[in-house]
């Protein structure tokens, strides 16, 4: 198998929606197809942070949202266009999705895909002028792993848990700690650390669930 994780930004109804929210998500896309003059795909996907409602709401109010429905953070939204022009609308059935789409607050998405070909992979990338390569590598079949996008944390699990991964808890050497995460969120300590742990081990669930 090759796998490819790109950079890219285009004309899109996510990352424009994250930059005008401060918010970040994650979606997979998949089901295109044309019915009439217009081209339609599905996604599924979950939106972190402080507005995640404002979003939500955003994407509702958008004109290329078809359907929506909401539980949560979590969304699954049928897009409509003129033209096939979005990336998702390019998945094909001989490529794998490694992680999810990760759409940041700048409004640039990174890409991770798997092929048996590697054609398939750079053919992909070339559709998109903006696109940037990060890597293109063979991967053993192992490392092809795609956990649930929404494991059911509430939202003071997820703020705790995204707090965290922002300030550098999970790296070696620590960037932050225990106390100056709860200081930040205005919770005592021990409140904090249950929120965290709950996140963290309902993650950890999910990776390992069969």
């Amino acid at each position: 198998m090759w796998s490819i994780k790109l950079k890219l930004r285009h004309d899109c109804l996510f990352g424009e929606n994250c930059k005008k929210c401060n918010v970040e998500c994650i979606n997979a896309s998949s089901g295109a197809f044309r019915k009439g003059q217009h081209y339609f795909v599905y996604h599924f996907g979950t939106v972190f942070g402080r507005n995640s409602g404002i979003f939500l709401k955003l994407l509702k109010r958008d004109k290329r949202t078809h359907y929506l429905e909401t539980d949560g953070n979590t969304f699954l939204l049928v897009e409509k266009r003129k033209s096939k022009e979005i990336p998702g609308m390019y998945v094909t059935h001989d490529m794998i999705y490694i992680e999810p789409v990760h759409v940041f607050p700048d409004g640039h998405e990174e890409w991770h895909l798997a092929a048996i070909k590697r054609e398939t992979l750079t053919g992909f990338a070339a559709k998109f002028k903006e696109a940037k390569i990060l890597n293109i590598t063979r991967t053993k079949l192992k490392d092809i792993y795609f956990p649930r996008l929404s494991p059911n944390l509430s939202a003071r699990q997820r703020d705790a848990l995204g707090l965290a991964q922002k300030a550098g808890y999970y790296q070696f050497p620590k960037k932050t700690s225990l106390v100056k995460l709860a200081a930040t969120s205005k919770l005592s300590k021990s409140t904090y650390r249950e929120h965290l742990k709950r996140a963290e081990m309902k993650i950890l669930g999910t990776a390992y669930e069969r």
